[in-house]
């Protein structure tokens, strides 16, 4: 049976869900318009056999006191055997109500108010955070780093520490957070050594332990020798691996009888170790159907972190990063640029847009570092060092030099990961707009956006658009793009009307916009007329009156092809799958194919279900988009006329979700647009 191809491409919009990254980021940094890479989750769509098994448990319409199956135990036993060679016993495992809550019940139960626990900064903030929090004091034995910035454990001086403070209890991140080390196994002995010989109880955090990268190995702490297994308290959770921190699901493994008994019966006395029906069966699923996503989740993870070390290489010498065996975050070293941390900061947030984790967080060891995520899809892993690059580049450029030019104001913004610079010229004139299109949208001198739109007043409707292309070539319309518009316009009060009329090169565009509790807009619906096959209408040269999945010839060959305008044309092809030797290779080849006078937009489309499509858009002028409004509107005309879906339909992009419907014959779009930053163009048009 072959193994299912999991997409990590897919851009997610979290607005709306409670994302904690995105909510909180006013109040942790000050503002809303950040690309979060703070928070310790990943962007990724949570592990599919895992959502399916949430779904089937709750199609049972009883949510009663429900029993742990020996499935359950035996699901999280069977994966630290398989995955990390670890022979765990049933009942040597006991469920914790999320990690940071085990890291609390264990500061109770092993130690007592005003005792002291030994963390190893820079190490997870909550370490200190919950052992203070709960009445004990925190002292420190830091790691070391080499010259080359490589860090280990000060073994003397943590045996110096235990000697002074004489603490009850050590708290050891393994792998590490924020720096992502695997440690040795001949450390994690002489650790333990040094712990056990001092009366010291062992915890080991080891929630990172299933996200090893470049195919290295986890090593479990109590695994590496007979004392280890009789003295540590091992703590894990498949939050991490899965994305499923929301689930709250996390374990403890305790192999010494003496030692775990008594704590499990206290445990269970106040059932904290009493797993919820949606933990026990996220659990049980991930655990047992889920290692072929990790494996495909690791292996684009490790991809990230080279192309993050690539990109400082070439673009960002000055900086530097630790490469990690573990996690998906790294740990940023911004020493070089020789600024305090509060300028760094501020650096970071009002001049990068960026949203990291704050490296003295960590400790104060950590001064001069940031920690970012990167469990993101590359398009937004590509713009955030794009940002960083653009403002740490700002922060050398004279003011003279800079008050010389006369900059050009615009706004990003995207729609499902179709990226355009808004520029609104309701009040000033540009000359030059198609070589400023390419100026704006090259990846490493300007914006790295798909196009530019230009917002302008109307004598026909509300306000006008046009849009260039990257490559300078004007578009008559694009779904995705006019969604963006009718944000800009009704946020910036341009349109005090929910309901408006935008012109384009494609006749009239009669839109709605739909606001969140904040009063600005979230998604928007556009009515995109009605679709056109006729020969003339599109255009395309065929044999007949339309091109209905017909036959056309392409780099030695057939393929099936339907022809549609939504105000551009499109030429739209149905596959059983999807490949980028596909997309990148056949795409560009049919959008020059000579049957368009135009060149075209071209679609691939898969058909999941009457109601669904996948598709995957090379855009004439631009290459693969993300996501392509008219694409989808075109996929959606073509698979209801050869007679594979019905309406309405969602289509699915790389970038995201649309909703397609037909009312009168008229095509009703409905989706996302975002702002992500405003800025200004120092460029020489």
């Amino acid at each position: 049976m072959s193994t299912e191809i999991y997409n990590f491409d897919i851009v997610v919009d979290r607005h709306d869900t409670c994302a904690t990254k995105i909510e909180e980021m006013d109040n942790r940094f000050g503002r809303h318009d950040l690309l979060p890479l703070w928070i310790a989750d990943m962007d990724f769509e949570a592990c599919p056999c895992i959502i399916d098994a949430l779904r089937r448990r709750l199609d049972h319409a009883v949510l009663g006191y429900t029993t742990v199956p020996e499935e359950f135990w035996q699901s999280i036993t069977g994966w630290l055997q398989r995955r990390h060679g670890w022979a765990v016993d049933s009942e040597e495992v006991t469920f914790m109500p999320g990690l940071k809550k085990a890291l609390s019940l264990c500061i109770n139960y092993f130690s007592r108010p005003g005792d002291n626990v030994v963390i190893q900064p820079p190490v997870y903030h909550s370490f200190r955070s919950v052992i203070e929090g709960n009445g004990r004091r925190v002292v420190t034995n830091p790691l070391v780093a080499d010259a080359r910035g490589r860090y280990s454990m000060d073994l003397e001086g943590l045996e110096a520490v235990i000697e002074r403070h004489q603490p009850s209890m050590m708290i050891v991140c393994n792998p590490h957070n924020p720096i992502g080390i695997q440690w040795s196994a001949e450390t994690l002995r002489r650790l333990v050594d040094i712990c056990a010989d001092r009366g010291v109880t062992f915890i080991s955090d080891e929630i990172y332990g299933d996200m090893m990268l470049a195919g290295k190995r986890h090593i479990p702490t109590a695994s590496v020798s007979e004392r280890a297994a009789a003295t540590v308290v091992t703590l894990g959770a498949p939050s991490k691996t899965f994305n499923i921190p929301g689930i709250v699901s996390a374990w403890a493994v305790v192999k010494s009888a003496s030692l775990r008994e008594p704590f499990y019966n206290w445990l269970s006395a106040s059932e904290f170790n009493t797993p919820p029906i949606a933990a026990m069966v996220a659990t049980q699923a991930a655990y047992s159907r889920g290692e072929a996503w990790l494996d495909q989740a690791l292996a684009y993870l490790q991809g990230n972190v080279e192309m993050v070390e690539k990109y400082l290489g070439e673009q960002l010498p000055g900086l530097s990063m630790t490469v990690p065996d573990a996690s998906f975050a790294v740990w940023l070293d911004f020493r070089s640029l020789g600024m305090s941390q509060e300028r760094l900061v501020e650096m970071l947030v009002n001049r990068c847009h960026l949203a990291l984790s704050d490296g003295v967080s960590f400790g104060a060891e950590g001064e001069g570092f940031m920690r970012m995520n990167i469990g993101v899809p590359r398009t937004i892993l590509r713009e955030a060092l794009e940002r960083l690059r653009r403002g740490i580049e700002a922060m050398h450029q004279p003011a003279d030099e800079a008050a010389a030019i006369a900059g050009i104001p615009f706004v990003k913004m995207q729609g499902l990961g179709n990226n355009f610079v808004v520029v609104d010229c309701m009040e000033r004139h540009l000359e030059g707009l198609s070589t400023l299109a390419v100026e704006m949208s090259r990846r490493h001198t300007g914006m790295d956006t798909d196009g530019i739109i230009i917002v302008l007043p109307s004598e026909v409707a509300d306000c006008r658009m046009r849009i260039f292309n990257a490559d300078g070539s004007e578009a008559q319309m694009c779904g995705n793009g006019i969604r963006c518009v009718a944000k800009y316009v009704y946020d910036s009060k341009l349109v005090g009307k929910q309901g408006m009329s935008i012109e384009t090169l494609s006749g009239i565009k009669h839109v709605e916009v739909h606001c969140g509790i904040d009063g600005l807009v979230d998604t928007v619906t556009v009515d995109m007329g009605v679709p056109q096959t006729a020969a003339e209408a599109v255009p395309v040269c065929c044999a007949g009156e339309a091109l209905i999945d017909s036959e056309v010839d392409v780099a030695g060959r057939r393929v099936r092809l339907t022809a549609v305008s939504v105000g551009n044309p499109h030429g739209v092809v149905f596959v059983d799958n999807f490949s980028d030797e596909m997309v990148s290779g056949m795409g560009p080849q049919l959008e020059r194919h000579a049957i368009w006078p135009e060149r075209a937009n071209i679609e691939f489309v898969r058909v999941d279900a009457p109601d669904a499509l996948s598709v995957r858009t090379w855009e004439r002028g631009a290459g693969e988009t993300m996501a392509c409004g008219t694409g989808a509107c075109a996929a959606a005309t073509a698979a209801v006329l050869t007679g594979r879906a019905t309406w309405p339909m969602t289509v699915r992009l790389v970038g995201g979700n649309l909703h397609i419907d037909c009312a009168d014959g008229h095509l009703l779009m409905t989706g996302p647009a975002t702002t992500l930053y405003t800025g200004t163009h120092w460029g020489g048009c």
